[in-house]
């Protein structure tokens, strides 16, 4: 089957809405509602091809634009490749150039809409938060770790990455059954860090795979699990592309206490690699939640750490 090239654009308006539009009846996955874009011709970069749809469709004018993830995604009568970007800064007010109706929705509504297969993974990541807090067994035993977990989810945070490399499997799957209840009472996403197989074995909704694990991964990731990894250079970062992480966590950046002997990679290097991928990458590594402006202009989706988001509780 021939892969279908396509350029796919996040807009956002200055109240952070996103711009989605309504897939004509005629058209294949006609009624869905879709992020704006289109196919890509054989003589454009997939910026280009982003500018010229956008143009045609809402009659916009693109200035910049940020690589922000790629998805492959076979339908039955189609394989699509789309790289999506978002959209940093336009001129001109969108319009249904084609007469499709288009729509200002908060990134929280859009789970209400019906998208197309390939478009699910967009939504996934427009529901990141900026802030990935670690609750790691360097913390303390088990009641230190549930204590972080429960002061992390009263301060507010949304997704949180559960991490105990120093307990067998048994005891870690205990652990975590105790966490994840915690965490579907207060609706937070746990991403427990460990292998596929335990995960499956817990039901965890969300899995952060190591590095080691990334390379191991032979079959395609579950759809019913929101799937993490970290990653420390290009190779790794490009192989969580290819099997379709949702987000990857790159470190250090910084000097670590947890990792004293592992040298950093600095800003400058951090912004590069981040540039190399369409994948949103979180940034670890001597950081919290004081860092939130130096990240965003290093390109980071955001940030993630052990002790700098709230306070280890006793």
């Amino acid at each position: 089957m021939n892969t279908l090239n396509v350029a796919v654009g996040v807009i956002k308006n200055e109240r952070g809405e996103i711009l989605i539009s309504h897939r004509l009846q005629h058209q294949q996955r006609g009624g869905l509602w879709e992020f704006p874009g289109g196919k890509i011709e054989l003589d454009e970069t997939p910026f280009q091809g982003l500018q010229r749809e956008l143009t045609e469709e809402l009659g916009i004018v693109i200035h910049s634009a940020k690589p922000l993830l790629k998805i492959k995604h076979d339908y039955d009568d189609v394989s699509v490749l789309l790289n999506v970007f978002l959209v940093e800064k336009y001129q001109g007010q969108a319009t249904g150039m084609e007469q499709q109706k288009v729509q200002w929705v908060g990134v929280s509504e859009l789970a209400n809409f019906d998208f197309p297969a390939a478009n699910r993974q967009i939504v996934d990541t427009l529901g990141l938060d900026f802030f990935y807090p670690i609750v790691d067994d360097s913390l303390g035993d088990a009641n230190c770790m549930l204590a972080q977990l429960d002061a992390l989810i009263a301060a507010g945070y949304t997704m949180i990455q559960w991490r105990a490399k120093s307990l067998t499997d048994e005891a870690f799957m205990i652990l975590a059954k105790r966490a994840l209840a915690r965490c579907t009472t207060a609706n937070v996403r746990l991403f427990l860090n460990t292998r596929m197989d335990l995960a499956r074995v817990l039901k965890a909704p969300a899995v952060h795979l190591s590095a080691n694990e990334l390379f191991a991964i032979k079959e395609t990731l579950p759809v019913d699990m929101l799937v993490a990894a970290s990653c420390h250079n290009k190779k790794e970062l490009d192989q969580a592309q290819r099997i379709g992480v949702l987000f990857v966590v790159l470190s250090p950046v910084l000097q670590t206490k947890t990792h004293p002997n592992c040298p950093p990679i600095g800003w400058e290097t951090f912004k590069r690699l981040v540039g190399s991928v369409f994948l949103p990458v979180f940034a670890l590594g001597g950081l919290g939640a004081a860092d939130q402006k130096i990240a965003i202009q290093h390109k980071a989706q955001g940030i993630s750490g052990i002790r700098g988001f709230v306070k280890k509780t006793a």
